[in-house]
């Protein structure tokens, strides 16, 4: 099955040129792809042989001048699986097999439910005996200890979670399906309560305007009295007028009150379930995947995830909180002091004071990556966007390929082109440099700010367009 899918992907990954995995795809106008190499050598040749250039795949014609793109996507694609491959065959070669003693018998297979390698005499019960019918055996690993969940130790990683772009176990699946029933009881919550308050409020309303009818009809009656009564008779009949209508004053007052005091405990008991709910769901959200992700290593440094309490209202944050990408429809973040309201931007929750400091992060789409003082502006947009301000440097990429450093409202074209989705954030507080660079199989600086770091810096991201998607994700800190 393994071996079936690793195929797959070697299909769709090769090149139709050089019949190899992809380096650095460019794509057609028609759609197909191909290494850039293989691409300048079609084009001599049609130069050469005044040929037209054709498509190998579609063999659609076009003339000497053709529009191409990289396609980063495809290349990151490509790289990920040629270092996957890499690995998987360095291991295959130095896994034994568990059931010998000598530990020198290379193992042919790994059955991934009894967490054993097994060599070609060991295999034979697997394959034969019905007791170990369902065990599942794939190619030798030896990563099998990486297999399992960082928070629930006795559980293997089984399921790939969209979301938080990672494999995840059952009882992680488990959680996060409570957590979605939690938002929708929530959700229902708020709608039942404001339902519940709108009835109450109608009543109260209606028992007010009846009340006001029947004293300007007393009113009526009284004057419409006092015109058949003598002096001493309308005195008499006015002040008995005026006690009953003091006691039905103070009828609907008391009612008044006592709904008052009914609906105020109502909206507190509701507002305790609610709060109780959105604990247990940040607390889900931020506390668990923080403990489960961060490696022991690196428990007390190093570590570099977003703020969610920063993060605005249309991006979307992953469950491990390393990853962020814009989406069309507004999230309902709690309010915060510390949030952006305005400008499409997250800070990560570290801060740094002194040393070097190195961070990497993989980038798609139109986005922002910034390094800024902890007291940067949040709520208005042009005060708070990153590089609008002396509080922060960032490097812009727009999505044609453009790339900009911007500083205090000042923005300076990179000549260098963007060759990979790669950024290198280097920031060193001894020589007040703050630092872009592009990392391929090299690492090639973009642009360097001069600053005298006076404040706690942090790292900041900043995504503004849903299509093309535009995405960044943290991936390596130091």
């Amino acid at each position: 099955m393994e071996d079936a899918e690793d195929s797959r992907m070697v299909e769709m990954l090769m090149c139709p040129v050089c019949r190899d995995i992809f380096k650095d795809p460019r794509q057609l106008p028609c759609g197909h792809s191909m290494c850039m190499t293989c691409l300048e050598g079609l084009m001599d040749h049609s130069s050469d042989s005044d040929v037209p250039f054709k498509c190998p795949d579609c063999r659609e014609h076009f003339s000497q001048v053709v529009t191409v793109q990289k396609s980063y996507a495809l290349a990151s694609i490509a790289e990920d699986f040629r270092l996957s491959r890499r690995t998987r065959e360095k291991q295959t070669k130095c896994v034994y097999c568990d059931y010998c003693p000598e530990k020198n018998i290379l193992a042919v297979k790994t059955c991934t439910k009894c967490e054993v390698s097994l060599c070609k005499e060991h295999i034979k019960d697997h394959q034969e005996l019905p007791v170990f019918t369902g065990h599942p055996l794939v190619g030798p690993l030896s990563d099998l200890a990486e297999r399992r969940c960082p928070q629930h130790e006795d559980e293997v990683l089984r399921y790939y979670c969209k979301s938080s772009r990672r494999y995840i176990c059952s009882i992680c699946t488990l959680e996060g399906k409570q957590l979605n029933v939690a938002t929708e009881a929530s959700t229902v919550l708020r709608r039942q309560l404001t339902e519940y308050m709108d009835q109450h409020f109608k009543m109260l309303m209606d028992q007010i305007t009846e009340s006001s009818n029947t004293v300007r009809k007393l009113q009526e009656d009284i004057h419409h009295n006092k015109q058949k009564m003598n002096p001493a008779s309308s005195i008499n009949g006015v002040t008995i007028v005026l006690l009953f209508l003091w006691f039905i004053v103070l009828y609907y007052a008391y009612n008044f009150s006592v709904e008052n005091q009914t609906l105020t405990e109502a909206l507190d008991e509701q507002q305790n379930r609610v709060h109780d709910i959105y604990s247990t769901i940040a607390e889900s959200l931020v506390y668990h995947p923080m403990k489960s992700y961060r490696p022991k290593e690196t428990e007390d440094q190093g570590a570099v995830m977003l703020d969610l309490d920063t993060v605005n209202h249309v991006l979307g944050v992953s469950a491990d909180l390393k990853t962020a990408e814009r989406v069309k429809a507004k999230l309902d973040y709690p309010n915060s002091n510390s949030r952006f309201d305005e400008a499409p931007q997250v800070l990560s929750s570290q801060c740094f004071s002194s040393g070097v400091h190195v961070w990497e992060v993989e980038a798609e789409g139109h986005w922002d990556i910034a390094v800024s003082y902890k007291s940067i502006q949040r709520k208005c947009k042009e005060t708070s966007a990153f590089g609008n301000n002396t509080e922060s440097w960032s490097l812009v990429h727009k999505g044609k390929g453009n790339l900009f450093a911007c500083h205090n409202k000042t923005k300076t074209p990179v000549s260098r082109a963007l060759q990979n989705s790669r950024i290198a954030v280097v920031v060193n507080f001894e020589e007040g440099s703050i630092s872009f660079s592009a990392v391929d199989s090299t690492v090639t600086q973009l642009h360097e700010f001069k600053a005298e770091l006076r404040q706690p810096v942090c790292l900041g991201l900043g995504l503004h367009h849903v299509d093309p998607p535009s995405r960044a994700s943290i991936v390596k800190a130091s």
